[in-house]
C-alpha cells in the first residue's frame, strides 16, 4: 500500500460504522501479545476443525481413538488460551474475532480491522486461505486488496431476504464510501436490490449482504410486538437455521437475549403502570366520600354500603 493511498484511506475511515460491541484496546495493554494470543486461538480451532473432519471419515477404531485423544488435548489447550486472552486484555469481551474462516465465506460482507486506526470497517471477502487462516479483503469504496489474518475479520451473517421487499425502507451500504445510509427499495431483480438513497436521491443496485433493517423501523417494530405479545416469541429472522455457522448462531443468540430482556422490562413497566392506574382510580373514589365536619367519621366502607342500600 503506497503512503499517499494509505493516508487518503485513513482519512476516509471516519465514515464507517464500528460494531456496537467493539471496545478499543486500552493503551496500557501490550497489543502485540494480545494479537498473538488470538492468532494462537484461531490456530487451535483450525486444528480442531481438521481433527473433526478426519473423525467424520475415519473407520479404523485405533485411529479414531487416537484422534479423539488429540481432540481432547486441543479442547484443553483452547480453554487455556481463552483464559490467557481474558487475562491479557483484562476483559471477557473479545477485542478481535475468535472464529476461523471457512471457504464458503468468500464474497460475504465482513467487518475488517485496521490496525493503525484500531477500528472496524465494512469490507468484502475476496479470497480465503483456510490453511493459514488468512484472507484477501477489499474495503468497500476502495480498489486495493489487503491480506489479513482471521482475527481481524468478522464475517457478517447474510440478511434474511424476507425482511426486504419493494417499497420498504432499509439501510444500504453506499459503494463509494462503504457507509450505511437510509434508502427505499424500488425494485428487486436478478442484479440485486435497486435502492434510492434518501440523503442525496442517488440510486444504486446492491447485493443482499449490503442491506440491514432501518434502525428506527426495527425499534418501532420491536416496541409494537412487545406490546401485543403475551409471551415472548423469537422472530422468524432470528430462529436458528441448519445453514447457520457458529458466528451467525452467536449473533442471533445475543439479539434474542437482548430482546428477551427488553420484553421482560416492558411487561414489568406495564404491570407497574396498571397498578398505579388502579390505585389512582381507587384514591379518586375515596376522595369523593367525606364525613360531615363536627361529627365522628364513620368507616368509608360503611358509608359505601349505606349508599348502595339507598
Amino acid at each position: 500500500m503506497s503512503e499517499p493511498y494509505k493516508k487518503q484511506k485513513i482519512d476516509s475511515f471516519d465514515y464507517y460504522d464500528p460494531p456496537e460491541n467493539y471496545q478499543p484496546p486500552a493503551q496500557q495493554l501490550d497489543q502485540s501479545k494480545v494479537i498473538e494470543a488470538y492468532k494462537t486461538l484461531i490456530m487451535l480451532k483450525n486444528h480442531m476443525f481438521k481433527v473433526n473432519l478426519l473423525l467424520s471419515h475415519e473407520e479404523e477404531s485405533s485411529t479414531i481413538a487416537e484422534l479423539k485423544n488429540i481432540k481432547d488435548e486441543l479442547v484443553l489447550a483452547k480453554e487455556a488460551q481463552e483464559k490467557e486472552i481474558a487475562s491479557l486484555q483484562k476483559t471477557q469481551d473479545n477485542l478481535f474475532s475468535v472464529n476461523r474462516l471457512n471457504g464458503e465465506d468468500i464474497d460475504k460482507l465482513a467487518k475488517a480491522y485496521h490496525e493503525q486506526d484500531r477500528k472496524w470497517y465494512n469490507a468484502k471477502l475476496i479470497q480465503i486461505d483456510t490453511e493459514e487462516q488468512e484472507a484477501d479483503i477489499q474495503f468497500i469504496g476502495y480498489q486495493e486488496v489487503v491480506k489479513m489474518h482471521a482475527i481481524f475479520i468478522k464475517v457478517q451473517p447474510i440478511p434474511d431476504s424476507k425482511l426486504f421487499t419493494v417499497g420498504q425502507q432499509c439501510e444500504a451500504i453506499y459503494s463509494s464510501d462503504g457507509r450505511y445510509y437510509l434508502g427505499t427499495i424500488e425494485k428487486v431483480t436478478e442484479e440485486g436490490y435497486h435502492i434510492r438513497f434518501k440523503k442525496n436521491s442517488n440510486r444504486e443496485i446492491v447485493p443482499l449482504i449490503y442491506l440491514r433493517e432501518a434502525k428506527k423501523q426495527l425499534n418501532d417494530s420491536k416496541k409494537m410486538n412487545f406490546e401485543e405479545m403475551d409471551e415472548f416469541q423469537v422472530p422468524e429472522n432470528l430462529k436458528y437455521l441448519p445453514t447457520d455457522n457458529e458466528q451467525q448462531r452467536q449473533a442471533k443468540k445475543k439479539k434474542i437475549k437482548a430482546m428477551k430482556q427488553t420484553f421482560k422490562l416492558s411487561k414489568i413497566t406495564k404491570y407497574a403502570q396498571e397498578k398505579q392506574s388502579s390505585w389512582q382510580s381507587f384514591s379518586q373514589k375515596i376522595s369523593t366520600i367525606k364525613p360531615d365536619l363536627g361529627q365522628k367519621a364513620e368507616s368509608i366502607y360503611r358509608q359505601k354500603c349505606d349508599q348502595l342500600k339507598e
